[in-house]
């Protein structure tokens, strides 16, 4: 048994310098018009990049607001892989990013999505957890020690019409934590 900091025989160092829990980085949509291409972020913690909030090629801008609107959304049951609000998250250099959780203000018209997802490109966008589409919410995420880039899609699907719309709206953030 050894007393003192581990040392990282990979890299001979393993230690972050801006070690941190908490909220990792805010988005907030106050201002926007909806149709905005992309909305930056807004607050994030001590050396991470937060990319800005986009919504994928499949979908239709629409405005709306204080928010990233778009319809387009898929009428099936199942969520489509190219339907999506994506952002990214990096942790600094000589950093690991676990992400345990996110804030997600997602509003629905009345012939838009039903259902909503959650995923993470750490297991290739696999593993969803459900989001509300009809009020604010908090939902549980697990990615662990991320060394790099994790992009987070946010899915509508179950939509009654193709001129449904789904919004994120007021804020959404990231928590977790850098090691």
């Amino acid at each position: 048994m050894r007393d003192g900091p581990a040392i990282d025989s990979v890299t001979g160092g393993g230690s972050c310098t801006a070690a941190f829990t908490g909220t990792l980085a805010t988005w907030s949509f106050a201002g926007e018009t909806g149709n905005q291409a992309s909305t930056a972020v807004t607050t994030k913690a001590a050396g991470i990049t937060a990319g800005a909030v986009t919504r994928a090629a499949g979908l239709t801008a629409v405005t709306g607001t204080g928010s990233i609107n778009a319809s387009n959304w898929p009428l099936t049951a199942q969520r489509d892989p190219t339907k999506y609000y994506a952002f990214t998250i990096t942790p600094p250099a000589g950093c690991t990013l676990s992400i345990t959780g996110a804030s997600i203000d997602a509003k629905s018209s009345g012939t838009g999505p039903a259902s909503g997802a959650v995923s993470t490109s750490v297991d290739n966008y696999a593993t969803t957890t459900a989001v509300s589409t009809s009020a604010p919410g908090t939902v549980a995420l697990t990615v662990t020690n991320a060394p790099g880039m994790v992009e987070v899609r946010v899915y509508g699907f179950a939509a009654t019409a193709a001129g449904g719309t789904l919004r994120l709206q007021n804020a959404l953030s990231i928590d977790g934590q850098l090691k």
